[in-house]
């Protein structure tokens, strides 16, 4: 079981950081989740932070205390407890009204407050989706040298140039398409779509430009996508002591493997890979997309087959750990022979 700590709450009235006890604020704020720590010797500690944008409301009926099956954190747990070393699991847990800029500025105090611990070893953050998008903004709020050189940054399935899923000036009329009959359409719109979107910042900021209507706009930072690959953002990103980028898609095998594994959203996500897209994609965002960033950092993206709901894949997030577990390896041998 993990533990929640609700740090604050977006006013989207103040335009401000605020603390509220009113629960359905609480349940659509800024949190951590904390799980047990996995100490395996008398060495430092290394936080893997996934944050995989979802809401504590997602997640957790008392907002408090979380279970370790959600976001399959479990599996997390559960492949550390194999590795030697020492490692502490946290989950961020995004605020639904906060601009997403927002979430990355105060994100990045939470990282920089544990990179300046003197056991902490290494911070790693595996961002999946809009969390990796905002993970390219989060190191240019960075203070100190020493975070940049403990931090490592795995995006997974980057919406660099937005996604239609959060366009709904482009997505409503696309399911309209799709299902001829309006009372079907209506009800996908509000059950399937609007029944777990955040309805705010949290989701429309990866809307893909021009993709929110005129009445949405107060809920929607134009400039989040259209600055994701700022001058300011990039050259804090190459200051990390590693930025890796991994791709996602689906082909026969996901497909199948969804099916064989009852994995109902990765069938979902498969689904929508074959009535929404033209191009590869994991089911939610464009392959081409997550690769926007080669160019911008001149580097090679890691390539997974997989839906878009990775951390549900257990073989495919696994895939994604063997690269967190190979970078801090290389992290830790650099320090080896820099004592030497």
């Amino acid at each position: 079981m993990g533990t929640i700590d609700i740090f604050a709450k977006w006013d989207l009235e103040k335009n401000d950081w605020t603390q509220s006890d009113n629960l359905k604020d609480i349940g659509r704020s800024f949190a951590i989740a904390s799980y047990k720590r996995i100490i395996n010797d008398n060495g430092k500690i290394n936080y893997i932070i996934i944050d995989q944008g979802s809401r504590v409301e997602n997640h957790s009926k008392d907002f408090s205390n979380i279970k370790e099956t959600e976001v399959r954190i479990d599996n997390v747990i559960s492949h550390y407890e194999r590795c030697n070393g020492n490692y502490d699991i946290k989950l961020f847990l995004m605020d639904a009204d906060a601009p997403i800029i927002e979430d990355a500025k105060l994100f990045a105090k939470y990282v920089e407050s544990l990179a300046l611990l003197p056991n902490t070893n290494s911070v790693n953050i595996i961002g999946l989706s809009k969390c990796s998008v905002m993970n390219f903004y989060v190191p240019r709020f960075f203070k100190n040298r020493e975070t940049f050189k403990k931090t490592n940054v795995y995006n997974i399935a980057s919406p660099y140039e937005g996604t239609k899923f959060a366009s709904i000036k482009i997505f409503y009329p696309e399911i309209r398409e799709k299902f001829r009959s309006k009372s079907l359409s209506n009800l996908i719109i509000k059950k399937a779509y609007e029944g777990i979107s955040s309805n705010s910042h949290m989701d429309y900021d990866i809307a893909i430009p021009g993709g929110i209507p005129e009445e949405k706009l107060h809920l929607y930072d134009e400039n989040f996508i259209k600055n994701v690959f700022c001058t300011d953002n990039v050259e804090a990103v190459k200051r990390l002591n590693s930025f890796k980028n991994i791709l996602t898609s689906i082909d026969s095998s996901v497909i199948k493997e969804a099916i064989m594994t009852g994995n109902k959203q990765g069938i979902l996500m498969c689904i929508f890979n074959e009535m929404f897209f033209e191009g590869k994609s994991d089911g939610m965002v464009l392959t081409s997309s997550q690769r926007k960033v080669e160019d911008v950092l001149d580097i090679k993206s890691y390539s997974i087959k997989s839906h878009h709901d990775v951390n549900s894949n257990i073989r495919a997030f696994n895939e994604v750990l063997g690269i967190v577990d190979d970078t801090i390896g290389e992290f830790d041998d650099r320090n080896k022979m820099l004592i030497r």
